[in-house]
């Protein structure tokens, strides 16, 4: 699965969640407890979570023309940077890569929330019956030659092959688009943090998605003052994950960050 992506087109998308669903299954997750109507429109459950790795989320329907009203639907999951803020951040090093894809080694993980902190797409989350931290894998720990969100897809708004391909034929469809209905398409995921595995066509500009146009990156030299402050800590942690999560907590206010603020 070297060198690989997603390709996710909104505009073939109908929020169907058979990548939801599938993604579930493959990776025998357990269901949500979850409410009507959760999140805006027929989004449910709200969010991503640590046993929801793929999400479908819809958005107000635009009723500008009220002839023609514009469903805005996403299906979301984490879009694996190239330089990844979670990968940068975590201080026992249990984010790593698999063929290009961003893991968490769950066997390393402390659940300090380190990356939960720094991901800006909000993806990874902390599993509280275990104190792990969980998100999409790429199908790297179960695997599989097609990922499972992928496979399922019945609309082919989310396919998967090799980047360069992938990128060709997204040029392709938003020159189209915006040629056609929807002439504020974009596209996401090539450039960004130095490229992503997975490349989303949007019928709109990424803010009306709620995705971050010109993500921030990481101070380094502020990680790094927190990493070395976290390495003395952790010597008198016996190796307690409970232990070492204060360590981190207390490292991140030595190196003069608030509990709230990013490390950016």
């Amino acid at each position: 699965m070297a060198d690989k992506a997603f390709l996710l087109d909104t505009t073939k998308c109908t929020g169907c969640r058979a990548c939801q669903v599938a993604c579930k299954q493959w990776n025998d997750l357990p269901g949500e407890q979850t409410e009507f109507f959760a999140g805006p429109e027929l989004t449910n459950p709200r969010e991503l979570s640590a046993i929801t790795w793929n999400h479908v989320r819809f958005f107000p329907v635009d009723r500008t023309n009220p002839e023609k009203p514009v469903w805005q639907i996403i299906h979301t999951k984490c879009y694996h940077c190239n330089d990844a803020n979670c990968e940068k951040i975590c201080p026992e090093r249990a984010i790593h890569r698999v063929d290009g894809w961003v893991v968490i080694d769950q066997n390393r993980c402390i659940g300090c929330g380190a990356c939960v902190n720094e991901c800006i797409y909000k993806v990874p989350h902390i599993r509280r019956d275990n104190d792990k931290t969980y998100k999409c894998n790429g199908c790297t720990v179960h695997t599989r030659e097609v990922p499972a969100c992928a496979f399922a897809c019945p609309t082919g708004a989310l396919t998967f092959g090799p980047r360069g391909r992938i990128l060709d034929e997204a040029a392709r469809r938003l020159a189209v688009y915006k040629r056609n209905e929807f002439p504020s398409a974009t596209l996401y995921g090539k450039d960004e943090f130095d490229g992503m595995r997975m490349i989303v066509i949007l019928k709109d500009r990424p803010d009306k998605y709620g995705i971050p146009v010109n993500p921030p990156r990481l101070n380094i030299t502020k990680i790094e003052h927190a990493k070395d402050m976290y390495a003395l800590l952790s010597v008198f942690t016996f190796g307690l994950a409970p232990l070492k999560r204060t360590a981190w907590k207390m490292a991140r206010s030595m190196a003069g960050f608030s509990e709230r603020e990013r490390m950016s």
